[in-house]
């Protein structure tokens, strides 16, 4: 008899412990894997890999003090600031463009880069697809299809990814010397640091 009163309480204490750290536990947050490399051969262009624990859609992406939330993301080589146009003089912008799979044009009077290379017209699939302007003036931007895009507008968004989304693997490209950051990718209800 004393064993089975051992044994019960024992279970009721396990029990009352339990239920006490459930309540203290905050709900599962997301995880963030981050692989942050040098793009071979090009000066000044960093690659960000985010891998989330669960598919997501990133809101905001910032870099150094300045946030896409407040406009096209641009570095000028000391640092970042934000912009309402798709290029400017002296410095490289960075931005997203949403197309169906197709040939992508951005053309200018600088560099211009798409998808991981510094390229003016690439063949996309469906999705976002990045793009970078260096030290251009003047620029446009023409989906498959021949339609000219500006920002802002549905198929511009000033959070620079690649790929469909939302998804659980986010990757970008940075202009940055190697000093510089932190990055920020922002999501609904979570946020990842990156180094």
């Amino acid at each position: 008899m004393a064993t089975l009163v051992l044994v019960s309480i024992a279970l009721s204490l396990s029990y009352v412990v339990y239920e006490a750290v459930s309540k203290l536990t905050p709900p599962q947050e997301e995880v963030f894997a981050n692989q942050v490399s040098q793009v071979g051969g090009v000066q000044g262009i960093v690659q960000i890999v985010v891998n989330a624990s669960t598919p997501a859609v990133p809101l905001a992406f910032e870099a150094g003090a300045s946030s896409s939330q407040s406009g096209i993301l641009y570095y000028n080589g000391t640092g970042y600031g934000t912009t309402g146009d798709l290029c400017l003089a002296g410095a490289t912008t960075f931005f997203s463009v949403k197309t169906a799979s197709g040939t992508l044009e951005a053309s200018g009077n600088g560099e211009a880069w798409i998808d991981g290379r510094w390229t003016d017209t690439a063949r996309v699939q469906a999705g976002w697809q990045e793009v970078m302007f260096a030290d251009a003036s003047s620029c446009a931007v023409t989906l498959p299809g021949g339609v000219e895009v500006s920002y802002p507008s549905p198929e511009v968004s000033a959070v620079p990814v690649m790929g469909e989304l939302p998804s659980s693997s986010i990757e970008l490209y940075v202009p940055a010397a190697s000093s510089d950051g932190p990055f920020l990718m922002v999501f609904d209800g979570s946020y990842d640091r990156i180094a």
